[in-house]
C-alpha cells in the first residue's frame, strides 16, 4: 500500500505472512510487516526560495522493516529419520539422527534505515547518505544437552542473535 501527496509526502505499508511446514506445529506461520516514509524537501515552496538553482532534487526518508528466513536444512524441527548403522538381533532400525526440536522457528531481522538524497548544479553532482541498523535474533544454534541425552550431546534452537549497523555514502558526479 503507498500514498504520494502532492510528490512530496511519500508513506508505504508492506505486510506479509508466511509459512513453512520446515517448523514445528505450532511455529509454522510468521508476519513480517514494513514501513517507509519520505519527505521531498526540495518541492517545498520555501526550500525552493532558500536553495535558488543550485538544489535540483532532495528527500530524506526512514523505513523499519522485518523479514525471516527458514533454516537450510530441511525438517531440522522434526528430526530425519537414518537407518541405523548397528543391527539389534540381526535387524536394521531407524533413528533419528538429531534430537527433535518442535520450539523452532524463523530466524528473524529487524532493519532500520534513515537516508538522505540530493542532486545538485543541475544534476551534475548526486549524494546518497544512509545509516542503517540491523538485529537478527532467533538464529540457529547448537545447544549442548547436559549429560548423554539419548546419545545425542546437541540440540539445535533459535538462540543466537547478531546486530550490525553503518553509514554508507555515495557520491556521483
Amino acid at each position: 500500500l503507498g500514498y504520494n501527496y502532492k510528490q512530496r509526502y511519500l508513506l508505504e505499508f508492506t505486510f506479509r505472512r508466511d509459512g513453512s511446514s520446515t517448523f514445528g506445529e505450532g511455529n509454522r506461520w510468521a508476519n513480517f510487516p514494513s514501513v517507509a516514509v519520505g519527505w521531498s524537501f526540495s518541492e517545498e515552496p520555501f526550500i525552493k526560495r532558500f536553495t535558488g538553482s543550485w538544489l535540483n532534487w532532495g528527500k530524506i526518508r526512514g523505513s523499519y522493516g522485518k523479514s525471516g528466513q527458514t533454516f537450510t536444512s530441511a525438517y531440522l524441527a522434526h528430526g530425519l529419520m537414518n537407518i541405523m548403522d548397528r543391527n539389534f538381533f540381526g535387524k536394521t532400525g531407524v533413528t533419528t539422527d538429531k534430537p527433535v526440536s518442535p520450539y523452532l522457528t524463523w530466524e528473524k531481522t529487524n532493519q532500520y534505515d534513515l537516508g538522505l538524497d540530493m542532486d545538485m548544479f543541475n544534476y551534475r553532482l548526486g549524494l546518497t547518505l544512509d545509516y542503517y541498523y540491523r538485529y537478527s535474533s532467533d538464529k540457529l544454534w547448537q545447544i549442548e544437552l547436559p549429560g548423554d541425552y539419548n546419545g545425542f550431546a546437541y540440540q539445535w534452537r533459535n538462540a543466537a542473535s547478531v546486530s550490525n549497523e553503518g553509514i554508507e555514502l555515495l557520491i556521483r558526479y
